[in-house]
């Protein structure tokens, strides 16, 4: 799955990076609380296989999976603020919100059943 979640991350990265160069700041800013959780997930899996050379336990991922998901959901909100209109507000929290969901129970689910 870390591969999966660094592909996330890589689209996400370039959405933001295109974002940025319309100076459309808003919106790098609301994009970027999108990618961190699979962001997370990749960089605490090399982290685990690849530097301390041991498997990821359930424990850490699913720690993992949990802070970064957190901190994603409080950034989505934040970044709700700057928004301007209700308009595009709530529907921008509901995706965003539904995003980190699905994303960490597909996560979660692939890292009890190995």
């Amino acid at each position: 799955m870390a591969i999966e979640c660094f592909v996330i991350t890589l689209i996400f990265a370039a959405i933001v990076f295109s974002f940025a160069h319309a100076n459309r700041i808003r919106w790098v800013l609301a994009t970027v609380p999108l990618g961190i959780l699979p962001l997370a997930n990749s960089v605490a899996n090399f982290i685990c296989t690849k530097l301390l050379k041991i498997e990821m336990s359930d424990t850490t991922a699913l720690a993992v999976i949990l802070i970064s998901a957190m901190a994603s959901c409080i950034w989505i909100g934040a970044a709700s603020c700057m928004l301007n209109s209700k308009k595009m507000k709530i529907p921008y929290m509901v995706v965003g919100f539904l995003f980190n969901i699905i994303l960490s129970i597909i996560l979660v689910n692939h890292y009890l059943a190995v």
